[in-house]
């Protein structure tokens, strides 16, 4: 099964000329796996193609049996050949657009780049994430462009917070400076999402004790930043507060294809957090919208022009801009079973959001989605182990709205307990929480979007419970208009989050 879920916090870059006396460059790999490396590329730069593959499918029996993707470097013909999960081009590399061709969206790509220019069109060319550098001169490659220090790792990070796509940073990187680059070159709105180290894993005489310092490291940084991989509830609770802000200040567009019914209630709630909507199902301008888009929203509730509503998610993806999906009514009819299977195979998705039933009808559980109502009540532990379930299979995140709601990334799990009564007895309130998960991811990295689902479940839901308790509010009626000043109030006080969330890490 490939392995689609990336962390890029601790990236080895392999060199096998480094390895020391008396080491293996297999072992040196398999030391620094169990030392923490969430994603290894094998760099090879002179080896033939034979001999390439040999070692890459060893490499991959490393990788696969540590649960982390494997990365080549430059060649894509190996790349296919050991069914790698991705490959990393410098500039005068194949060109993106002819890997993509090759590869397929499926794939991961990375792109170097050592200027915004160069970021800026691996980003709009569809790369997956960006490898800025050389940070710092180093013995492993031969410059020919001059060190971009912290401040140039910075520049680059700035440019890019209007189209957010992972980035980790390369060159002369250590323990000692990790924590100076990852600190240093953080912008108001984004950081690295981590570290591609070579010579200081490669060369160490113990990888292991090498990679779990880098890891501790990186971690601390990482919690100063704003990233949280490993949270606790207070940590979750303060993302929630600081990205409530952040939809505010970056202020970004969400491309809604949704439910005719609720056109006017996602548009609503979308200005109300913070972010911008459009409402458009016109092909003609699809690409247009993607290149300055912030996040796209498809929700199966009317379902007219399926080939333009796969369009629209391929062109976000292609410009790095993660695209939602609300599965309504996905379990329903035969019809809609084979347009929700289009979608998870033609589109590349971030997050799925549906009820308790649209969600345990994807995963083939029994019980029916009827309509779009979330029907049964089954037991926590069946609910956690579909929403990993899923997020695994599907590469994205889960979020199951019902009575209790559950968020995955495959590996954690969130349950959120707030909510009012009359949130389900509005039409389309499920669809409204989908358009604020879209608003949160828009402003978050690809590495954030659990977090953002949480944080845009929390503001709906807590909004809800402020709302019911308003003197005027008798029923759904009067709720349904407190609700949408309440989602305005809330992102604008978002420290009420933490007086109010009731959740859980399970």
């Amino acid at each position: 099964m490939s392995i689609k879920k990336v962390d890029y916090s601790l990236y080895l870059v392999t060199d096998s000329s480094l390895v020391p006396d008396g080491k293996t460059f297999l072992g040196q790999i398999e030391k620094a796996l169990e030392g923490g490396v969430t994603l290894v590329q094998l760099r090879e730069k002179d080896s033939d193609t034979g001999p390439f593959v040999k070692l890459a499918l060893q490499v991959k029996e490393l990788t696969r049996r540590f649960g982390v993707p494997l990365i080549i470097n430059d060649r894509i013909d190996v790349a296919l050949a050991v069914d790698a999960e991705g490959v990393h081009i410098g500039q005068d590399d194949m060109p993106l657009a002819q890997a993509r061709a090759m590869l397929g969206s499926k794939k991961i790509i990375g792109v170097s780049c050592n200027n915004e220019e160069e970021a800026k069109a691996a980003i709009l060319g569809g790369a997956d994430y960006l490898g800025i550098g050389a940070v710092w001169f180093t013995s492993t490659k031969k410059l020919t462009k001059q060190p971009l220090g912290v401040e140039g790792v910075k520049r680059i990070m700035k440019s890019m917070e209007a189209n957010r796509i992972p980035a980790v940073a390369i060159g002369g990187i250590s323990a000692k400076n990790a924590a100076e680059l990852l600190e240093g070159s953080q912008t108001t709105h984004d950081c690295l999402e981590g570290l591609a180290i070579v010579s200081a894993i490669m060369a160490a005489e113990d990888p292991k004790k090498t990679c779990e310092e880098l890891k501790e490291l990186i971690q601390k940084s990482f919690k100063k930043t704003g990233i949280v991989h490993d949270c606790t509830v207070e940590e979750t609770l303060d993302f929630a507060v600081k990205k409530a802000k952040s939809v505010r200040s970056l202020n970004p567009m969400v491309h809604h294809i949704t439910n005719y019914v609720v056109i006017n209630d996602n548009a609503n709630a979308t200005l109300a957090v913070g972010a911008s909507p459009i409402m458009s199902t016109n092909r003609a301008e699809i690409d247009d919208l993607a290149k300055v888009n912030g996040a796209m929203l498809l929700n199966m509730g009317t379902l007219n022009d399926i080939d333009t509503m796969i369009f629209a998610a391929q062109a976000n993806h292609k410009y790095g801009h993660p695209v939602v999906l609300d599965p309504v009514g996905c379990g329903a009819t035969k019809f809609r079973k084979e347009i929700l299977t289009r979608f998870l195979d033609e589109c590349k998705l971030s997050v799925i959001k549906g009820n308790t039933g649209e969600i345990l009808s994807m995963a083939g559980i029994e019980g029916k989605s009827r309509g779009v109502d979330s029907i049964g009540n089954c037991e926590e532990s069946l609910m956690v182990d579909t929403v990993k379930y899923l997020a695994r299979k599907n590469g994205c995140i889960i979020g199951m709205t019902g009575p209790i709601d559950y968020v995955s990334d495959g590996n954690r799990v969130f349950a959120i307990e707030n909510g009012s009564p009359f949130l389900p007895l509005i039409t389309g309130s499920g669809c409204l929480v989908s358009s604020v998960v879209a608003c949160f991811v828009a402003a978050c990295p690809k590495t954030d979007h659990l977090l953002a689902t949480v944080t845009a479940i929390l503001v709906v839901t807590i909004a809800s419970e402020i709302a019911s308790k308003r003197e005027y509010v008798n029923g759904p009626g009067t709720f349904r208009s407190a609700l949408i000043d309440e989602l305005y109030n809330v992102t604008n006080e978002p420290e009420v989050i933490k007086q109010f969330a009731k959740i859980r890490i399970l």
